[in-house]
């Protein structure tokens, strides 16, 4: 007789039910390299193309790398509290087969925030989460969570982008950034930013709605560009220019 391997593994999506509410979402499909992800119902099944013989080598296959970049990925478009996976139970079967079950309770939620149709895609396999990520993620965060003003926020992205390769001339090349889009960042958050301003001259001079979406959105994306860059060189990669902010 054979023992029992494990064949799937099953999560539940937690989100702050002020932030968002993903109980119409559309569910979703798809295919990796070792496994199949089936997002439905507040619920994440992982089912592996092959066994494992212990929760936490299967448990590795999801969690080292996949899990986090997804939840990375989300909180960068959708902030904070939006998406998280926490593991519910592993599933086993000597045959090497298994179905998903109907019936999945749903996430329960009281209030009324916004409710996308889809759930949001893992990302491509193609970035990697490093220190310098990981601690311009947290200084993200922290500025959506509003413990972090706008203008200290994204100044930190930039410096640590010329930190990384020496310069923001070498930090353009590298990471396949307009010198323009530096410019207006560095601009932005050092002569401006109200009572968030990093210098006493731009507390006289508050971000416009404009201002204020272009440094987020940029923030963003040159956090995610240095996953990236962290992955590997992709010949392919577009260069971010202000007309992709």
């Amino acid at each position: 007789m054979n023992a029992p391997h494990v064949v799937a593994l099953q999560y539940r999506i937690e989100y702050r039910a002020d932030v968002i509410n993903w109980s119409r979402a559309v569910p979703l499909k798809k295919e990796e390299a070792d496994f199949y992800v089936q997002v439905k119902d507040g619920w994440v099944h992982f089912v592996f193309k092959q066994t494992y013989a212990s929760e936490k080598e299967a448990r590795s296959v999801t969690e080292t790398v996949y899990i986090p970049n997804w939840e990375f990925a989300v909180g960068l478009s959708r902030g904070p509290g939006a998406f998280a996976l926490r593991f519910f139970l592993a599933k086993y079967s000597d045959r090497f087969r298994v179905e998903f079950r109907a019936g999945i309770p749903s996430v329960r939620v009281n209030l009324a925030p916004p409710k996308p149709t889809c759930f949001p895609e893992p990302p491509s396999a193609g970035i990697k989460r490093s220190w310098e990520v990981d601690n311009m993620y947290k200084h993200y965060l922290k500025f959506l969570e509003g413990k972090e003003s706008l203008s200290t926020m994204a100044y930190f992205c930039l410096t640590s982008l010329e930190e990384i390769a020496g310069n923001r001339d070498s930090a353009a090349v590298q990471f396949g950034i307009s010198k323009r889009v530096f410019k207006r960042i560095g601009d932005l958050s050092s002569n401006k930013g109200g009572d968030g301003a990093r210098k006493a001259a731009g507390q006289r001079a508050p971000y416009t709605g404009e201002e204020e979406r272009f440094l987020k959105s940029a923030a963003g994306k040159l956090i995610y560009r240095v996953a990236e860059v962290e992955y590997g060189h992709h010949p392919s990669r577009k260069k971010i220019t202000l007309a992709d902010i």
